[in-house]
């Protein structure tokens, strides 16, 4: 049971590797694309019921779509995109009923002038909004963000820098848990630079099954972890 206390515990940043939409799919007898839909719609749901947790999450990540998933067949990424492009239209009206500041963490390279106005869109008319930040990482890939960065640094000739500032989000904090659903245990190309000190929790649970209890009972277990930082 989630209880719903105006003094909850704060938790920085939680970022989620959502996995399992096509297993789900075949599990449930239904096409791929309707896998991804409903993975889609679980996302929109858990950001819509963040403020059931038993914590306050100041910010959210999701791993939306990576650049290694341009490697898939022709007809999943078009698919994957018409969905996507869905997803950030009705986002956009969920996130300004729940207070939440929509945020691109991604390139924009090779996306569509179409979809990088739908983007663009979203987090402008949201910006204004002083709840959780929920990070997209659409079109991400850390190894293509670290090589971004030092481009943007060769660019610059500084002698002194902070490196965090070259990243897609240079305010957005280091997550202090990564979960990933789906059975999977790997961080598949996400935020390595960010995840030195991440705790990590692997769950075999599909994500269209994971809800907003699966969540909760993950930040209790996360809560009783004892974090060293290095020391």
């Amino acid at each position: 049971m989630i209880a719903l206390n105006s003094q909850k515990k704060e938790i920085n940043h939680v970022a989620i590797i959502m996995d399992g939409n096509g297993r789900w799919a075949a599990k449930n007898k239904i096409s791929k694309k309707k896998g991804h839909e409903h993975g889609v719609k679980n996302c929109i749901k858990i950001c819509e019921n963040l403020k059931k947790l038993d914590f306050k999450i100041i910010e959210v990540s999701f791993y939306v779509f990576s650049t290694e998933n341009w490697n898939r067949s022709p007809l999943e990424v078009r698919n994957l995109f018409k969905i996507i492009e869905a997803f950030y239209t009705s986002f956009k009206i969920s996130a300004n009923i729940n207070n939440i500041s929509v945020r691109h963490y991604g390139s924009k390279k090779k996306l569509s002038s179409k979809i990088k106005k739908i983007i663009d869109d979203v987090v402008l008319t949201t910006k204004k909004n002083n709840g959780t930040y929920v990070n997209l990482l659409f079109n991400y890939g850390s190894r293509q963000e670290i090589e971004d960065a030092v481009k943007k640094i060769q660019s610059e000739k500084k002698k002194k820098f902070n490196f965090r500032d070259y990243l897609y989000i240079p305010e957005s904090s280091d997550p202090d848990l990564i979960i990933r659903t789906g059975g999977e245990i790997r961080l598949s190309n996400f935020m390595l630079w960010q995840s030195a000190y991440s705790e990590l929790y692997f769950t075999k649970t599909l994500w269209p099954d994971f809800k907003i209890n699966s969540l909760n009972k993950i930040l209790h277990i996360y809560q009783k972890r004892i974090r060293k930082l290095g020391k």
